[in-house]
């Protein structure tokens, strides 16, 4: 199951092409769940999205991948950054 929302997120994103740091004010969609602990109460989803870095001389196509925690009353708790490429 697909966690259907999308969520709003702002967070400092240091390219990995020209190593500037940006505040990006992105949405995630399309979260795909993941195996979640036994007897938890909360869900995992994992995301793949892209972004365009904001130095004017760079512009490198940014990809990132996070996981988003979300409660049993279907409210993202936390957002986590896994990889900048």
């Amino acid at each position: 199951m697909n966690y259907k929302n999308p969520i709003n997120h702002n967070c400092n994103i240091k390219c990995p092409k020209c190593n500037h740091t940006y505040s990006y004010d992105f949405k995630i969609e399309d979260l795909k769940k993941t195996t979640n602990k036994i007897g938890s109460v909360e869900n995992s989803y994992e995301f793949l999205t892209y972004l365009i870095c904001k130095n004017p001389l760079c512009n490198y196509d940014i990809e990132i991948k996070g996981e988003a925690i979300v409660n049993s009353s279907n409210i993202p708790d936390s957002i986590k950054i896994i990889s900048i490429k």
